[in-house]
């Protein structure tokens, strides 16, 4: 347990330059690769723990920098143990670990993130790269293609709270935070289709209070 808790402790960040162009997927695999070249259990806390230490830019909670997005972490999971991708094999109480195929696609993120395998086409200055990241995400979310179809009415508190990258338990204070961290990137980035999609949910979040 010592061993542990002083392992992940003493993570330290990757510089975001690096692993800019890289997916979460990838990251996250990265992450459980580290766990287990430390012999040490890969459950799911310690991947939560280990993939926002290193990654801090891409897995912290919007609007609380200090913590991790313990539900990107899992998505991640969930998206590399499923039998399309199969990088991974376990779960949550038993621990992930790596498939022959992971072992492939870490071994390419590993070359990227040594600066082996250089991205194409980056010049090493995206001054919108987090406005983009978390607009993408609002995008992927079951309450912005409700939007899309029209149906509004069927967007819930559960489908704004989880928009908004939190729980049932979550103060509107902190609700309303986030949602103007969303609309400033929004704005920065002149995406009229996100900005009205967010009138929507504003509208909606007054009667939550």
């Amino acid at each position: 347990m010592e061993k542990k808790v002083n392992f992940l402790k003493d993570i330290k960040p990757i510089a975001e330059e690096k692993y800019i162009h890289i997916d979460n997927d990838r990251l996250v695999l990265y992450s459980v690769n580290l766990i287990e070249q430390e012999k040490i259990e890969t459950t799911f806390d310690s991947v939560v723990v280990a993939t926002f230490k290193l990654f801090p830019i891409r897995f912290a909670l919007i609007g609380f920098p200090e913590y991790p997005d313990a539900k990107r972490v899992h998505d991640c999971l969930f998206h590399c143990t499923y039998k399309t991708k199969n990088w991974l094999f376990g779960n949550a109480k038993s621990g992930y670990y790596i498939t022959e195929k992971g072992k492939s696609i870490l071994n390419n993120t590993n070359r990227k993130l040594s600066g082996e395998i250089v991205n194409v086409g980056y010049t090493g200055s995206e001054p919108n790269r987090k406005e983009k990241f978390f607009l993408d995400l609002i995008k992927e979310d079951v309450s912005f293609k409700k939007y899309l179809k029209g149906n509004f009415e069927d967007i819930s508190e559960q489908d704004i709270r989880r928009l908004l990258r939190s729980t049932s338990n979550t103060s509107y204070d902190i609700l309303e935070e986030n949602f103007k961290k969303y609309s400033e990137y929004a704005k920065n980035l002149n995406d009229k289709n996100v900005k009205n999609f967010l009138e929507i949910i504003e509208k909606k979040m007054k009667l939550l209070r």
